[in-house]
Formats: structure tokens, C-alpha cells, sequence
């Protein structure tokens, strides 16, 4: 979880539906190619375009699929966050579990669709639990987190990756999205890949009957008035 960072559950904000990727355009998309792994390391700062930041823990696992343990979802490399001391882990983090943070351009009242592949990794019972947050990044460095998606399985309960979305109307200040593996710490949890961020885009008639219903209501009062 976001611990040392104030925690809240977005009330009505957002709503979750299992399904694909967003049929829009996204405005963020990382698959976790970068940096390049030859089986596995940890990073502070990792992704596509470096977007990602430890906000806790030891690191942002990468793992290439050529480690064995799984294929990517999208590309070759996907990303861990109960995490690891060793290969670049921050050794004085007080656990494993790890968190991760990235800017996204959310726009107050607009809604977006986040999206991600997840993937548990053991058959343990709370053991592989990822939650997503919508991020506010202070002018002071500090972060507090909404809390929009909990995910808990285990490989008897899901065997291969399951494409998660949560719809979420963009609330005053929020300018991120974070993960953080909150189960328990053993260096093994849940995978993500495939993150993305798109804006859902108002029904293609909706404007045309908004202004249709203007314009009506325009003609009404003005055969009142002439009456």
C-alpha cells in the first residue's frame, strides 16, 4: 500500500470491468521494455519512457520472460513489485512490497479508462495482491493515493494474465496512477504489464442531440415570447 502517504477509497469515482484494452487512443501505455533485463533487476526508476518511480519498498522488479518463470503479456518484459534487496533493490527499505507512481495528464471531470494485464505468481492465499491508486503529487514531494482496484488471485484461482480496467472520472489535483504489491512479503506477488491510460470519449451522437435540445428549447421560448 501506499503507507507513509495519505490513503482514501474514491467514492463513485471509478467502476471496474474485466475486458481488453481501451478502444481509444491512450494518452500513457507502458509494457515495461526498459531498461533492458537479461533475466531480472530492480530499479528505482524504470518503463518504456522512465514514467515509473518507487514511492516505497526495495524497487520496480523487471523480469524478462526468458527467466522462465512467464511470458510477457505485451513485449518481453513485465514488472514485479513485492520485490527483491539484491540486484539494484534499495537494502534499507523496511520490506519488499514495493509501490510505483507515473504522471499521467488527467484533466478534472474527464473520465479515462486504466487498464492492465495481471498475473499471480504463486498459490498462496494473499500472497499476490496488487492494488491501483489515482495518484496526487504535492508541490512539497509528498503523494496521497485514492484507492481504485484491488486485485487477489492465485494460480489455482487464474492461471494465465487477465486484462483488468477501472473507468475513473478524473478528480481536483490528481495527476498520476500508482501500484503496490500488498500481500505478503516472500520476493514472489503478483505481475503487471500492459498498463494503460486512455480518455473515453463522449457517445458520437451525444453533441448532436445536446444541440438539438438547445435548439429546441430556443424555439419554444421564442414562439412564448412572440405569442
Amino acid at each position: 500500500m501506499f503507507s507513509r502517504l495519505k490513503l482514501a477509497v474514491a467514492a463513485g469515482a471509478a467502476t471496474l470491468a474485466v475486458a481488453g484494452p481501451a478502444s481509444a487512443a491512450p494518452i500513457f501505455f507502458d509494457s515495461f521494455e526498459a531498461p533492458d533485463v537479461a533475466d531480472w533487476a530492480v530499479f528505482a526508476v524504470a518503463g518504456d519512457g522512465a514514467d515509473w518511480t518507487t514511492e516505497f519498498g526495495t524497487g520496480i522488479e523487471i523480469q524478462d520472460e526468458s527467466l522462465g518463470i512467464t511470458d510477457a503479456y505485451d513485449g518481453e518484459q513485465y514488472v514485479e513489485l513485492d520485490s527483491d534487496f539484491d540486484r539494484g533493490g534499495d537494502a534499507g527499505a523496511s520490506g519488499t512490497n514495493s509501490g510505483m507512481g507515473a504522471m499521467i495528464p488527467f484533466v478534472e471531470g474527464k473520465t479515462y479508462e486504466i487498464s492492465f494485464a495481471y498475473k499471480p505468481r504463486t498459490d498462496v492465499a494473499d500472497d499476490n495482491i496488487i492494488a491501483l491508486y489515482a495518484l496526487t503529487y504535492g508541490g512539497g514531494g509528498g503523494v496521497s493515493g485514492d484507492l481504485l482496484l484491488t486485485v487477489n488471485e492465485t494460480t489455482s484461482t487464474l492461471s494465465d494474465w487477465m486484462v483488468y480496467s477501472v473507468t475513473y472520472t478524473a478528480l481536483a489535483g490528481v495527476n498520476g496512477i500508482g501500484f503496490a504489491a500488498e500481500g505478503l512479503e516472500t520476493s514472489l506477488g503478483g505481475f503487471i504489464d500492459a498498463v494503460s491510460v486512455s480518455e473515453v470519449p463522449l457517445p458520437a451522437a451525444l453533441p448532436l442531440f445536446l444541440a438539438g435540445v438547445a435548439g429546441f428549447g430556443f424555439a419554444g421560448r421564442r414562439k412564448r415570447k412572440t405569442a
